[in-house]
């Protein structure tokens, strides 16, 4: 019998495109793909093929992305990714407890890598959060939900003006509480590492706040910043293989940044879905992997 997989990610995404067109090669697999900007249900009447499915491959979305793996969980379906690894990785917050316990327990495995000073503040009364910023500034403020893109910000504070720019343009946005790192000065490049099962890849941007900084453009469309691949060494490597196993990822990224002062890295970010823009023929590693997966449950 087919192995029923559910697949469910932004359709138009250029990578996942390309991964669906391989995938519907696959007569052994029986594939139901699903748009969660696009799709949604009459939740009495959930369609057959979501409540016999063997596995769900969720790309989160939005909360109807989320939504499905609750569903999957309720109903003892496989996902590649659970609601409880998801849920941790799309709040920055819970993310941060995390990752400060896991490297807390592998110090001596990680020696080469550290988290930036983070907090989480109410930021919705402008006049305590600028008295609470000022003595910590420069910081980069960030929404607590990195999967929303529509409502997602990241957003340098440097001095006591930037604090009512960011009210003014996030006002509408920040009924809950943001989440907030120090700001390294660092050589001004992301590193940002994709992982596929036991591949680990490497790509280097400009870093999207040293462009800001420099030619203070309206915005930023971090998609159009060049990447070139580098080669990434055993310790990242460790790292990743850290993580992975701590958080249970088989699929994910995370970025890095080297400060100006020390001979180390700090990892500023993580991601359990990536866009693996960048790396050369990505959708086939990526439905290689995937089918792989499938065949194993």
């Amino acid at each position: 019998m087919n192995k029923k997989v559910i697949f469910s990610a932004r359709q138009n995404h250029e990578v996942i495109k390309q991964v669906i067109d391989i995938f519907k090669t696959k007569s052994e697999i029986d594939f139901t793909f699903h748009d969660p900007t696009k799709q949604f249900f009459n939740l009495s009447r959930m369609p057959k093929a979501f409540k016999e499915a063997d596995l769900f491959i969720v790309k989160v979305r939005n909360d109807c992305s989320v939504d499905l793996l609750h569903f999957a969980r309720i109903h003892g379906i496989k996902c590649l990714h659970d609601v409880q690894t998801v849920s941790t990785c799309k709040n920055k917050i819970a993310l941060d407890y995390a990752l400060r316990r896991i490297f807390s327990q592998n110090k001596s495995k990680l020696g080469c890598f550290s988290l930036v000073q983070s907090w989480n503040q109410s930021a919705k009364k402008l006049d305590r959060f600028k008295k609470w910023g000022l003595p910590k500034l420069p910081i980069v403020i960030k929404s607590h939900s990195q999967h929303d893109k529509y409502n997602r910000f990241n957003f340098l504070a440097k001095k006591s003006e930037d604090f009512d720019t960011f009210h003014k343009r996030y006002n509408h946005l920040i009924y809950y509480d943001v989440y907030i790192q120090k700001f390294i000065e660092c050589d001004a490049v992301d590193r940002k590492i994709y992982v596929i099962g036991d591949k680990v890849f490497g790509i280097k941007r400009e870093n999207p706040i040293y462009l800001y900084m420099r030619e203070k453009p309206p915005e930023i469309d971090v998609d159009t910043i060049e990447r070139k691949e580098f080669e990434v060494s055993e310790e990242i490597k460790t790292l990743a293989n850290i993580l992975s196993e701590e958080l249970n990822l088989k699929i994910f990224g995370f970025d890095l940044i080297k400060p100006v002062d020390k001979d180390q890295y700090y990892l500023i970010d993580l991601n359990d879905f990536p866009g693996y823009q960048g790396i050369k023929n990505a959708e086939m590693i990526l439905a290689d992997y995937l089918l792989d997966y499938i065949k194993q449950i």
